[in-house]
C-alpha cells in the first residue's frame, strides 16, 4: 500500500513539474517578442497568467482528487478482502468448534448408553434372581398346602371311622338294651310266681350280671378301639412315609430341573452380556476409525466391508479391506494403521470375539 501512495505522489509531482515548465516557456517566450509589435496590454497578460495558473491548479486537483478516490477505492478493496478472510476464519473456527462439540457429545452419549446398558443388565439379574426366589417360595406354599390337605383329609377319615363306631355301639347299646328289656319282662313273670325273696334275689343277681357284662362288653369295645386305632395309626404312617417319599423325590426332581434351567438362563444372561460389550466395543472402534480417518464428500453414503486383527491388548496387528468402495477402503484402513491401537475389552470372553473382528465401516460426512 506504501509503494502505491509513492507512486501517486510522483505522478502529481511530475505533473506539477510539467505545468511549472510550461507556463516558464510562456513567460520566455513573452519576453522574446520584438519592440516593434504592439505589445499586449498589461492588464491582459497578468490576466492571461493568473487564468493559466487556476487551470493548472484545477487540473492539479483534479489529478489529486483522482488519486485520492483511487486511494480510497483501493483501501476498500483491500478492507474487503481483509473483512473476507477475517469471515472465512470465523466460519472455520465455528466448524471447527461444531466439530468439536459433536464429538464430546457422541463421547457423552456412548458414556450415557454403556452407563444405561450396565444398569439394565444389572436390573435383568435382579429380576431373575427375584423369579427363582419367587418360584422357590411358591413351591413351598403349594408343598404346605399339599401338607395341609392330607392332614385334613386323614383327620376327616378318622372322624368318620369314629363316627361310624358311635353308631355301631349306640345300635349295640340299642340291641342290648332291647334284649336286656326283654330278660327283665321274662323275669318280672318268674319273680310273680316265685316268691319275693328268691325273685328279689334273682334280679340282684341280674343286675351284678349286667354290670360285669357291661363292664366286660365296654372293656372288649376299648380293646378293639384301640387295636383299630392303631392299626389305622401304622396304615396312616406308612401311606405318609410313602407321599413323603413321593414328594421328595418330586421336589429333588424339580430342584435338579429348575436348577439346570436356571443355569441355563444365567448362561443366556452371560452370553447376552458378551454380545452386548461386543457391539459397544465395535462401536468404540468404529468411532476411532472415524477420529483417524480422512474424509471427503466423494465418500458420502459408501461403505467398507473391514477384517481387523487385534492383540490382546488393541494393538493392531493387521487390516485388510473386502467389499466395498474403493477409495472407503483405502481411507479405512489407513486410519486404522494410523490409529494403531483400538478399545479391547479386559473381559477374555469379550477380548476373544474381538481379536478377530469384521465390521462395516461408513464414513461420517
Amino acid at each position: 500500500m506504501k509503494d502505491n501512495r509513492s507512486k501517486y505522489s510522483v505522478a502529481i509531482i511530475i505533473s506539477v513539474g510539467l505545468h511549472v515548465v510550461l507556463l516558464v516557456l510562456l513567460g520566455l517566450s513573452a519576453t522574446s517578442t520584438p519592440l516593434k509589435q504592439q505589445p499586449k496590454p498589461k492588464v491582459q497578460a497578468i490576466q492571461a497568467v493568473v487564468v493559466s495558473e487556476q487551470a493548472i491548479k484545477q487540473h492539479a486537483d483534479r489529478i489529486k482528487r483522482a488519486e485520492q478516490d483511487k486511494r480510497r477505492k483501493e483501501q476498500q478493496r483491500v478492507q474487503q478482502a481483509e473483512d473476507r478472510i477475517k469471515k472465512l476464519n470465523e466460519e472455520r473456527r465455528q466448524k471447527e468448534a461444531a466439530i468439536v462439540k459433536a464429538k464430546n457429545d457422541q463421547r457423552k452419549a456412548e458414556q450415557a448408553a454403556r452407563r444405561a446398558e450396565t444398569k439394565r443388565a444389572e436390573k435383568e439379574v435382579e429380576r431373575k434372581r427375584a423369579e427363582v426366589a419367587a418360584l422357590k417360595a411358591e413351591k413351598q406354599r403349594l408343598k404346605k398346602v399339599e401338607e395341609r390337605k392330607r392332614a385334613e383329609a386323614a383327620t376327616k377319615k378318622a372322624e368318620q371311622q369314629r363316627a361310624k363306631k358311635e353308631l355301631e355301639r349306640k345300635k349295640s347299646e340299642q340291641a342290648a338294651a332291647a334284649a336286656d328289656k326283654k330278660r327283665k319282662t321274662a323275669e318280672e313273670k318268674e319273680r310273680k310266681r316265685q316268691a319275693a325273696a328268691v325273685a328279689e334275689k334273682k334280679r340282684k343277681k341280674a343286675e351284678e350280671a349286667k354290670l360285669k357284662a357291661e363292664q366286660e362288653r365296654k372293656r372288649v369295645a376299648e380293646q378293639k378301639r384301640k387295636a383299630a386305632e392303631k392299626e389305622r395309626q401304622r396304615v396312616a404312617k406308612i401311606e405318609r412315609d410313602r407321599q413323603e417319599r413321593l414328594m421328595q423325590a418330586q421336589i429333588e426332581a424339580e430342584f435338579a430341573s429348575e436348577l439346570d434351567s436356571e443355569i441355563q438362563q444365567l448362561d443366556a444372561v452371560r452370553q447376552q452380556e458378551v454380545l452386548s460389550e461386543v457391539d459397544k466395543y465395535t462401536l468404540r472402534i468404529q468411532s476411532s476409525i472415524q477420529r483417524n480417518m480422512l474424509t471427503s464428500d466423494a465418500m458420502k453414503g459408501k461403505s467398507c466391508a473391514l477384517n481387523i486383527r487385534l492383540s490382546d491388548s488393541g494393538l493392531v496387528l493387521s487390516v485388510t479391506s473386502g467389499k466395498g468402495d474403493r477409495v472407503v477402503c483405502r481411507a479405512g484402513v489407513n486410519a486404522v494403521n494410523k490409529a494403531g491401537s483400538l478399545p479391547m475389552s479386559t473381559d477374555p470372553e469379550v477380548a476373544s470375539k474381538l481379536k478377530n473382528i469384521n465390521l462395516i465401516f461408513r464414513p461420517e460426512i
